[in-house]
């Protein structure tokens, strides 16, 4: 079987969704060693798309014949043709570059941190990094209108994500796994030394996955380790318990109860609808017990709250 055969080979397994999972990591390496971001195209162009690429890997070929090669079953990586391969998504083809013009790809900024420092930053929507020792955050100057993403590409951070409905929070580390929220805060360690990339919640929720598959919904308290070899990933509860600071700034009552229920895992019940425009501005973190907490905001409004008998439950109401 020549190279040309066996790209095309390859080619059409994956886009037909028949590659093994040792193929599939291949391919996928292959675009991300490219650093192409690639617009997506309709499903229907499939065969003209698979045409324009075999055309390229056969010019591409023919033009780079000392091009370095490593063995896979069946197969050759064809190191310097990644540039017209890309990632195909579980649920389907995500697109292929079809010309030779230049891609104007996102200005990402770097932060990072020596082995005995840490470093705080502060996004424009409020969300908080807080980076470990000898890591690295890849970070665009302004958010998307659609998602926020950034890249821990090495070592630990905490998150602490300001909750926006339209505009979710993405964390990407290597091996394509992500972390997707809404408002939360949570903790990863990827060292690309460790077999395992870890994400541990401190409050709220976050998804964990790949563009295969979503791992799992973690919780307040909830783990996954992902096993970058194995390609596993296991949910379990952390054995430390982790405290974040809550900051509120002339936050109404009502958006402070839905992030302290968040929080805590708590319902708290505001039925005066007078009540929830009510403004607070404080600083509280985890380590306090959420009646301690309430109780420091009632007394701001001379507000009271009762307390259901599993201490679940809060009602709040005026004196």
């Amino acid at each position: 079987m020549t190279k040309e055969e066996q790209a095309q080979e390859l080619l059409k397994k994956y886009i037909d969704k028949k590659a093994s999972p040792a193929e599939i990591a291949q391919v996928e390496r292959w675009y991300a060693s490219s650093g192409i971001e690639i617009p997506p195209i309709e499903k229907e162009r499939k065969e003209e798309i698979r045409a324009v690429v075999l055309q390229k890997l056969r010019q591409k070929m023919e033009s780079e014949p000392e091009v370095k090669r490593f063995r896979l079953p069946g197969f050759y990586q064809l190191g310097k043709v990644a540039a017209v391969l890309l990632l195909v998504s579980g649920a389907g083809i995500a697109g292929w570059w079809l010309n030779n013009r230049p891609v104007d790809q996102e200005k990402l900024l770097s932060l990072t941190t020596s082995s005995r420092e840490k470093k705080k930053i502060v996004f424009a929507d409020g969300s908080v990094v807080v980076l470990g020792p000898s890591a690295r955050l890849l970070y665009p100057e302004k958010f998307k209108s659609r998602d926020r993403t950034i890249s821990l590409t090495e070592g630990e951070a905490f998150f602490e994500i300001s909750p926006d409905v339209n505009r979710p929070f993405m964390v990407k580390t290597s091996h394509d796994l992500y972390t997707k929220v809404l408002g939360t805060s949570f903790r990863i360690k990827a060292y690309g030394k460790s077999r395992l990339i870890s994400v541990a919640v401190s409050t709220g929720k976050v998804a964990v996955g790949n563009a295969h598959q979503v791992f799992g919904t973690l919780g307040k308290g909830q783990q996954i380790a992902y096993d970058k070899i194995d390609e596993r990933a296991e949910i379990s509860y952390t054995p430390v318990k982790t405290f974040v600071n809550l900051r509120f700034e002339n936050t109404s009552l009502q958006e402070v109860a839905r992030q302290l229920e968040q929080a805590y895992g708590i319902r708290i019940s505001i039925n005066n609808p007078t009540l929830k425009t009510l403004k607070c501005s404080a600083t509280f973190n985890t380590k306090q017990n959420p009646e301690e907490v309430l109780d420091i905001i009632c007394s701001l409004h001379h507000l009271r709250f009762r307390i259901s008998d599993d201490h679940k439950t809060f009602n709040v109401y005026r004196r």
